[in-house]
């Protein structure tokens, strides 16, 4: 990946961060999903733990961690140049693939939304868990095939970065070539947003907000998964 590739241009749909409507359906309607196998890893994590998140973005996966624990040590990496950052904690521009921190430097590591823009995923998988201690909790989220087929909204293909999407049972398989232990894996979806997400959808094209049109029409049809696993004590 170059960083051109993901440079301002690519970013420009998330510069609609602060609308108020969509902060208000963002914080108070739940139609983002949470994922609480997560959630939990969280809050039983030694104090002070530091969580990583590869490919982070605006940071919005950090603020939500963050709001769960005022001691965790938050760092963000991404290749791009995201117009703000939600997060508390600390963002640095760097590559997946050589990520720029010692082995075993963080008892959480996620990853949402970068894995289907690379040729090769195992490489970038391989490097998050060598940044996790031992015992430590990788984290995976991407779209699923299931986005291929959106007819509205946003398709998966829609993106030319895009390479391809992944199931839960590729991801398993990924955490497991990767010296991890599997854990769960699941899709990422909540009632709200299959109540929610096609009008959200709608307002968001007449305000033009491409974000709306883009997150929203994935959760509201469960066309993203996730899954969990554990790195292997030496």
């Amino acid at each position: 990946m170059s960083k051109q590739k993901f440079g301002a241009e690519y970013f420009a749909g998330y510069r609609g961060t602060n609308m108020p409507w969509r902060e208000f359906a963002r914080q108070h309607l739940g139609v983002t999903p949470k994922v609480p196998a997560l959630l939990k890893a969280v809050r039983l994590a030694k104090p002070d733990a530091r969580i990583l998140d590869v490919g982070c973005g605006l940071g919005g996966l950090l603020e939500q961690l963050e709001s769960l624990r005022d001691d965790v040590n938050t760092y963000g990496i991404d290749l791009g140049t995201p117009p703000q950052f939600r997060s508390r904690g600390i963002l640095l521009r760097g590559n997946v693939l050589r990520l720029p921190f010692a082995d075993n430097s963080f008892d959480i590591v996620t990853c949402a939304h970068m894995l289907e823009h690379l040729q090769d995923p195992h490489l970038a998988v391989t490097e998050l868990v060598r940044v996790c201690r031992p015992g430590g909790t990788i984290y995976l989220e991407t779209p699923s095939p299931r986005a291929t087929l959106l007819p509205f909204g946003f398709n998966f293909w829609d993106d030319p970065t895009h390479v391809r999407p992944h199931s839960k049972t590729s991801l398993l398989n990924l955490l497991e070539t990767s010296a991890c232990v599997p854990m769960a894996c699941g899709t990422k979806k909540s009632l709200p947003a299959i109540l929610l997400g096609l009008p959200y959808m709608l307002l968001g094209h007449f305000l033009n907000d491409p974000q709306a049109r883009v997150l929203f029409p994935l959760y509201a049809f469960g066309c993203v998964v996730w899954a969990m696993g554990k790195k292997n004590a030496p």
